[in-house]
Order: C-alpha cells, then structure tokens, then sequence
C-alpha cells in the first residue's frame, strides 16, 4: 500500500505515525471516470481513497470530489459506511480539474443522503437541477482540510458531569486541572482518576474536547432541513421493490397496471416504516421536509406473481444499521464486490410481521378495511360495519380471512399495534398511547402490545435522527 504524503486540502503528512491499515470489507476497484466527477463522502467509521502515489483517509463528515479522469480505489470497513455522488463533468465548474476536500457540518448530513438520492436513485434522479446539487456541494468546499476534535460522551459519574459544567461555564478561566478541581470541589488527585477512568483523556486534551463540543458552527445556522419532494411516476418491470421511510414522512402513491386516475392508491409511510410493492405497479413519492426514503430493488428471475398489496411493515430499531448499509449499497457505487440485491430482502424478512399485512383487494373490503384503519381506537363495531356494507358479521370474518389470511380482528389489532410503536418511537407518554389505541388501562395495553410486537412498550426507545422526529 502506498505511502500517505501531503496532498491538495490534506494535512496528513508523510510517515504519519497514526496512520493504520484498514482492514477493508468493502473495496471498491480501481477505476477513472470520464465524463463524472464522483464525491466520496463519509457517514460513520472511516475510508481511504487510494490514488497512483497518496491515499487520504477521510472520518465522518470528511469528503473528497475526486474530478474526472483521476484514477482512485476506495476502501472501507465493515463497520463503516460511505456513499458516492456522481456529477456530470459539464456541472462541475469549481472543482473540475482538481482534487478537493469536504466538510459536512453534523447538521446537514441529511443533506448529503439527499444529493446521493437526486443524482443516482432512479426514482429521485432529476428532482433538483443539478446545478442546485453542485452549489450544495461547493458550500462545503474547504481550502485547507482540518479534522473535526472529536466530542465527550455524557460522563456517567455525576463528580465529572458537575466539572464539565464548570470548565464549560469559564472557557478561558480555566486552565488547569488544580483550578477545575477547586472549583469542583475534590483533589486534583481524584478529577485526573475520574476522566481517565471516564474517557481514557489526559486534562488538556479532555478540556480540548469538552469547549470544542460546546461551540456553535455558524454554517449550520444557514441551512435549511431537506425540502419536500414530489417525484415523476415510475414503473419497474420485473423488479421486487421496497420503499423505506429512514426518516420523516410523507405518502406513496402505487398505480396498478392499466390503471386510470380513479384506481390510484395512495399509502402513507411514517419513519420507520417499510412498503413492499407488486411488481408492476407505477410508483410515485410524495415525502415531507426532512424526509428520507430510500427505494430498494431486486431482479425478478422467476415468472410475475399475482399482485398482492400489503400494508406497511415496521421495522425495528435494532435492524436499522444493517438495513442502511444495504439500502446505501443498492443506490451507490461503493459497494461490496460481488453485490447480491436479495440480501436486503432476506434481511427484511427476519422483521417481525413482514412484508405487512395483506390489503383486501376486493372493493367492498377495501372500503371496510380504509375505515378500520381511520379509528386506531378500535371503537368500531364490526357487526355495525358489516351491516353498513351489505354482509352479515360472520360473512365478513369468513372473506375478510380468506382475502388477507388474518381474522379481522387480529389484523386490525396488529394494525393497532403497529401504530403503537410508532407512537411510543415519537416519544409519546405510555398512557397516552394506551389510550390512542382504545386500552383504558396500560397494563392490558402491555400485554397486547408484547403478543403483538414481541417486546414491552418500556423496551421501545426514542428514535434517534438527524432530522425531525414524528409528532403524532
């Protein structure tokens, strides 16, 4: 492997003796865009592009706009996650014939899943002129590469917490450790045991951290979240496709084959959620500020099924970073080698309740089961619902079964449930979605939801996103 030296925007010097090998998982071949500049950026972990004579290491946030005609190979492990943008070479005006650095403030790293969706996912691409795109990307433009200080976790031990405080509350009065121990009321001695116990820090580079974390970044104050999007229909013969609401939320509009206006069928998706589409359904998007969908896809080897229309499915917590690595996987150029498209779907399929409850496509139960959905509650009376539609409660239940293979009572309450989770992701009290979903007591409300969803309400925690978080 080549040497690190010096180059363009990089202050990673010849020799450097923190320079270790990455142990790459993901290696993206050597290769020289002609007509593309790419933009190789870095969510998590870190990555090394390797060019003829120098490799640049790049940590999260950190990005490289590599012009055309450069040959470069890209590694990455396999606990990091990094994503390409391709630019026609007629838009990139600033950095057209030159190596750059990025740097993404925290803030705007949806922005950069975003540019990735507009310029390479099918589904996305031309939503943004790409002169937008490429004015996005030059905000970030750096003339000289600095490497972001890494910030504190919270301490656990309460004596630290109270002296982060205080060196945080007198930046520049303090300066040493004996100053911030009297301060904080304990030896010198005990503050030293503490942070390196707590972080593994001497003080001066502990204090670096604590005031670095602490200050604002005045370009994050000029940018705006992701704005709404509304895509062209698009149709995917012979592919198995999934849509996959990583953040936000916003609606999925699914035409059938040989459709007009009055068949289209419209599906909304909260974060968290996963649509599994028919093949041959026309797709359209239609997502929020701050959303994020990601579209997945697989080749379809075997003869066309009958379409089946399901409800969303949501996806736990827990299978979120493997989910995104191969949605990324699916949309750009850094990927493993080879790349199989049925992981994802084999992946999903571990997923509680997926691909989602079967939609009756009969139209009379379609009308029945759109009602059902509207009252989360499930204060309706079935035997009243049945009545209002022509069909006696025990004809209901019969077709009702044999068109979604579920009782209508388990499938509305696993409905119910779903929405739960939901709720209880958004960070909304216990009792509160107890009582959203028509359990006066949350106990019984606790039963249900673990006989549906395989976990406690207590065990469901809030959603952490770069975004904004669902408010039901």
């Amino acid at each position: 492997m080549p040497r690190n030296r010096q180059i363009v925007g990089s202050v990673v010097a010849e020799g450097d003796r923190n320079f270790t090998r990455i142990e790459a998982d993901v290696l993206v071949a050597w290769k020289s865009n002609l007509s593309y500049s790419i933009v190789v950026w870095v969510y998590q972990g870190s990555a090394r592009v390797h060019f003829e004579n120098e490799a640049i290491k790049l940590l999260p946030g950190q990005a490289l706009w590599i012009p055309r005609r450069m040959a470069h190979m890209v590694e990455h492990a396999a606990d990091s996650l990094a994503l390409a943008i391709l630019i026609p070479a007629r838009h990139s005006r600033h950095a057209a014939d030159e190596l750059r650095r990025i740097e993404v403030p925290a803030s705007q790293t949806g922005w950069m899943f975003y540019l990735m969706l507009l310029t390479l996912s099918p589904l996305h691409r031309g939503q943004l002129p790409m002169t937008q795109v490429v004015k996005h990307l030059e905000h970030f433009i750096t003339a000289q590469h600095s490497t972001p200080t890494p910030t504190l976790p919270t301490p656990r031990h309460p004596t630290l917490a109270s002296a982060l405080r205080n060196l945080r509350a007198d930046m520049d009065g303090i300066q040493r450790i004996s100053e911030l121990a009297r301060r904080t009321n304990i030896s010198e001695r005990t503050l030293r045991r503490y942070i390196s116990t707590e972080y593994g820090l001497g003080f001066r580079e502990f204090r670096r951290r604590a005031l670095a974390s602490d200050r604002p970044h005045d370009s994050e104050q000029q940018w705006q979240p992701v704005p709404a999007l509304s895509t062209r229909w698009m149709s995917f013969p012979n592919r198995r496709i999934a849509i996959w609401a990583y953040q936000g939320r916003g609606s999925v509009l699914l035409s059938p084959p040989g459709a007009n206006e009055q068949d289209i069928l419209t599906q909304r998706l909260e974060v968290g959620e996963l649509l599994t589409i028919p093949d041959g359904y026309a797709i359209r998007l239609e997502i929020d500020s701050g959303a994020l969908f990601f579209p997945l896809a697989m080749p379809l080897k075997e003869p066309r099924q009958k379409p089946e229309l399901r409800l969303p499915v949501r996806l736990p917590r827990e299978l979120e970073p493997r989910l995104l690595r191969q949605a990324i996987a699916h949309i750009t150029a850094l990927r493993p080698s080879p790349f199989n498209h049925q992981d994802v779907f084999e992946l999903l399929a571990a997923a509680s309740q997926y691909p989602g409850l079967r939609w009756p496509d009969e139209p009379r139960l379609a009308k029945i089961g759109r009602q059902l959905l509207a009252d989360a509650t499930g204060r309706t009376c079935l035997a009243d619902l049945a009545a209002n539609h022509g069909l006696s409660l025990r004809s209901l239940q019969r077709e009702w079964r044999s068109a979604t293979g579920e009782s209508i009572t388990m499938w509305w309450r696993a409905y119910r449930m779903q929405r739960a989770e939901g709720m209880l992701v958004a960070g909304l009290p216990l009792e509160a979605v107890a009582s959203r979903v028509g359990f006066s007591h949350v106990p019984n409300f606790s039963r249900a939801f673990f006989k549906a969803r395989g976990r406690r309400p207590g065990a469901v925690s809030l959603r952490g996103t770069f975004g904004h978080r669902n408010i039901f």
